[in-house]
């Protein structure tokens, strides 16, 4: 995360938390990596492309003005709510495999989600630019601050200017924070979305659509060490003030 300090008391606790996210990135990354691999190669029961599927999911939706674009790299896919395009990367664009349907079918699950009014969804766009800009300055303001509370430990005014200083870098960060906590449950019903269309539509067969259901959800579980990588260095951050306020 960043350099060690002095965490005070519950100093161990974080480390043992941090290497059990540590390895439970590293399952969910190579669980992700080898179920887009292994049903990239298995074609969708039904023979249909996944810009046909986008395509049909919008019309059932009745969701008009999004079109599908190609955009470069493996599982760079994304919706785009400014210019509105589903862009689809090599990993699905113009693919008729299960993973290319099911990560389409997700794609498309954010555009109905902001043409719907999704009130969680307009939340994210609203702290999404905020949380970027947040992310990094954050927590360089908050060492800045306990670096001053600590070159200044017998001079009582320069440590309380230290921990105010500390203490603003702590809430610029919970705005990251609070962005992955509204981002997870959107990720999830973008993914039941597109698995309620492609059982609708019958775009898989059944085991396929079991298939399908395992590569959304471990995708969707980065989504879920992401919120807990942002909790534990939030974490972190009130450990190193509170180590030198005492």
């Amino acid at each position: 995360m960043f350099f060690y300090y002095d965490l005070g008391e519950y100093g161990g606790l974080f480390y043992i938390f941090a290497i059990a996210l540590m390895i439970w990135s590293f399952i969910i990354q190579g669980r992700l990596k080898s179920l887009v691999r292994k049903y990239s190669d298995v074609r969708a029961a039904s023979g249909k492309d996944a810009n046909t599927c986008v395509r049909e999911m919008l019309s059932a939706n009745e969701v008009y003005g999004v079109t599908v674009q190609y955009t470069g790299g493996d599982l760079t896919d994304n919706y785009d709510p400014k210019n509105e395009t589903i862009n689809l990367s090599d990993t699905s664009y113009g693919k008729d495999s299960i993973t290319a349907i099911a990560v389409a079918a997700h794609e498309c699950g954010h555009a109905c989600q902001a043409h719907s009014g999704m009130l969680m969804y307009k939340i994210r766009q609203i702290i999404a630019p905020v949380a970027g800009f947040t992310s990094k300055i954050s927590v360089w303001i908050t060492v800045a601050g306990v670096l001053m509370m600590y070159a200044a430990s017998k001079n009582n005014g320069m440590s309380n200017l230290g921990y105010s200083i500390s203490t603003i870098g702590i809430v610029l960060y919970a705005v990251v924070f609070l962005f992955y906590l509204v981002t997870l449950p959107i990720e999830r019903d973008a993914s039941r979305r597109g698995l309620k269309a492609m059982k609708e539509f019958g775009w898989v067969s059944d085991d396929q659509f079991k298939a399908a259901k395992k590569v959304l959800w471990a995708a969707g579980d980065t989504y879920a060490v992401a919120l807990a990588s942002s909790a534990l260095t939030l974490f972190r951050l009130l450990l190193m003030r509170g180590s030198r306020k005492k």
